[in-house]
């Protein structure tokens, strides 16, 4: 029988891998960890645990021994940070019993440094122009931090004057570590890709945003595009991208798709794929 950990308890991918769980009348024991005692996700699953925050030297350290003590062998990262943790410590993971489905480290850096993965990316992918400076653009402009999700500190910006208050709003970034990128005012869609432990896709659900709250889908409409579904299966194979994917895209002012953002994790919103019946947990445990 499995016993599955899931990290970053408290956030809507953790929820929602919880629920995907339950759909399938999972027999094993689900274990969660976050650094909130109230984290939701927490009430949700068999046992929580409270642990530092993943940023914090000693994070490691005390979900190593929760990994022990439980007898975990599957793991479900949900958050970037924690991930990372994850897949540096890979060696040590898969020593111990434990199933270790996700891409590896140098990879998800690639991806989680939003400008490292354009200049790796634009020149093969719509990619939305992209520069640390922003007067290589023209206003509107997009501005968000090199590394973040859940749209913390982005912001439309307008005017010289919007980059210049960036520094002084409530935002643990600061102008410095900001990128500048090229406004879409089109539809946004999100795109759920499973690929296996050789990189190649093998399921792939798109949704259009309808809603978004703090950066995460509340309302979607599950759509077919060919176009889409072929350039994101083409960036996980190049971006050699394992286990569950979540992928952002928007539509410029002629209606064209662009690759805004690539997370190399079960996305916010990946329970919306649950409902259209491609169930990623299902799937993680089959495979």
């Amino acid at each position: 029988m499995d016993n599955i950990l899931i990290s970053c308890a408290g956030g809507p991918a953790a929820v929602g891998a919880i629920k995907s769980l339950k759909d399938i009348n999972f027999k094993g024991k689900i274990i969660t960890i976050d650094c909130d005692p109230l984290s939701v996700g927490g009430f949700l699953g068999d046992q929580n645990y409270v642990v530092p925050l993943s940023t914090d030297k000693s994070y490691w350290g005390a979900v190593l021994k929760i990994i022990k003590s439980e007898n975990i062998n599957i793991i479900i990262p949900t958050g970037d940070s924690d991930i990372k943790h994850f897949a540096q410590n890979k060696n040590v993971l898969e020593s111990l019993g434990v199933k270790v489905f996700m891409s590896d480290y140098k990879d998800i850096i690639r991806c989680q440094d939003k400008f490292i993965f354009f200049k790796d990316c634009f020149e093969k992918f719509p990619i939305p122009f992209t520069s640390t400076n922003y007067k290589d653009l023209k206003f509107p402009m997009f501005a968000k931090p090199k590394q973040g999700s859940g749209s913390r500190g982005a912001k439309l910006c307008y005017k010289v004057s919007d980059i210049r208050t960036l520094d002084k709003e409530k935002s643990i970034h600061r102008s410095s570590e900001y990128i500048f990128q090229e406004f879409l005012p089109g539809r946004e869609y999100t795109v759920d890709v499973f690929c296996g432990l050789d990189s190649i896709p093998y399921n792939v659900v798109i949704r259009e945003r309808l809603q978004v709250k703090a950066g995460i889908s509340s309302k979607g409409k599950i759509i077919i595009n060919p176009f889409i579904e072929r350039i994101c299966k083409e960036l996980c194979v190049y971006l050699n991208l394992k286990g569950p994917i979540c992928i952002q895209l928007k539509e410029d002012k002629y209606g064209s798709p662009k690759i805004i953002e690539v997370n190399p994790r079960l996305g916010g919103g990946t329970y919306f794929s649950t409902l259209s019946g491609v169930n990623f947990l299902d799937l993680i445990l089959k495979y």
